[in-house]
Parts: structure tokens; C-alpha cells; sequence
């Protein structure tokens, strides 16, 4: 998947900035090991079209009783540095 916009009423816990939108750049899953994986990532857009920052949004399942899951998301600058993070 290559930038497809998303609904941003999707994203609430996302910190995107006035007036910016998000664009689905890669969707990932994967089931291994007891382990069902889902990775997806957006580029932040800024009205003018420019990348302002990128973003890393998971949630890892086991597959396995009691089924545990961790969720969350990581914003990174350009540089690759994460500069917000938190849970879904």
C-alpha cells in the first residue's frame, strides 16, 4: 500500500498537527512463532504536501491463551529519531 490517505477520526490518539494529514505508506502482518503481528506506517503531511514527520503504529497479539497484547505507536523526525510515543 503506497500513500493512501486515511480518515484521521481513525487516529485520535495520533499527534498530528492542525491542518496536517496522514498517509499510509506500508501495512504489514505477520503470524509466527505464537505471535500475530500487525505494523503499519504513516507520513505525516503538511498542507503544503511536504513529510513532516513518520509514524510507527503496532499491535502484537499472542496467539496463545492468555493472549496478550501490546499496542501502541512511535512518531519519528525525519532524521529517524522518535520524538512521541505512546498506547493505543
Amino acid at each position: 500500500m503506497s500513500n493512501t490517505p486515511v480518515n484521521m477520526v481513525n487516529f485520535p490518539y495520533l499527534p498530528v498537527a492542525d491542518g496536517n494529514t496522514l498517509v499510509c505508506t506500508e501495512e504489514n502482518w505477520k503470524a509466527s512463532k505464537g505471535q500475530d503481528k500487525d505494523d503499519d506506517y504513516y507520513d505525516e503531511i503538511s498542507p503544503d504536501g511536504a513529510v513532516v514527520a513518520r509514524y510507527h503504529v503496532f499491535h502484537h497479539m499472542s496467539m496463545y491463551p492468555p493472549f496478550q497484547a501490546n499496542s501502541g505507536w512511535k512518531k519519528f523526525n525525519l532524521d529517524g529519531a522518535v520524538i512521541a510515543s505512546g498506547k493505543k
